[in-house]
């Protein structure tokens, strides 16, 4: 498994966790506003967070 691969998966989980908390803020917020803003954060970051990590990873791994 190459570091590429390593750093997304890592990434994917820190996003997922992300995800899930800010799920749980926007539980608590009272303007509809600010739950679709946190809500669009959480999916953006899942879609983001293992792209960077693919990326990063091999260069913080020396490949």
């Amino acid at each position: 498994m190459g570091a590429g691969l390593i750093g997304a998966l890592v990434g994917l989980g820190v996003a997922a966790a992300d995800l899930a908390l800010l799920r749980l803020l926007a539980a608590r917020v009272e303007l509809p506003e600010t739950k679709r803003v946190l809500n669009i954060t959480g999916l953006s970051q899942l879609v983001l967070l293992p792209i960077v990590g693919f990326f990063v990873a091999p260069l913080i791994a020396g490949e």
